[in-house]
């Protein structure tokens, strides 16, 4: 193989890789729950605006809505 071959070759598979790049990622990331619309302990939730929280559950929680939006930092 000559060393012109060589090079054509390896930027031609360059050229491909990098148009082709990698597949999209299959899995989706839920969005977080506006503020105040906690379901369930765990939850992804947005504490402020582009602040991210995490629903926890109210202590002594004794009626309806028992979670809340809490910062996660």
């Amino acid at each position: 193989m000559k060393p012109l071959d060589t090079l054509v070759g390896a930027t031609l598979l360059t050229a491909v890789v990098a148009l082709l790049g990698c597949p999209p990622d299959d899995k989706k990331t839920p969005a977080p729950t506006p503020s105040g619309a906690c379901e369930k302990v765990g939850q992804s939730c947005e504490y402020s605006p582009g602040k991210l929280g995490t629903c926890v559950q109210k202590d002594d929680c004794k009626t309806g809505a028992c979670f809340v939006c809490q910062s996660q930092h």
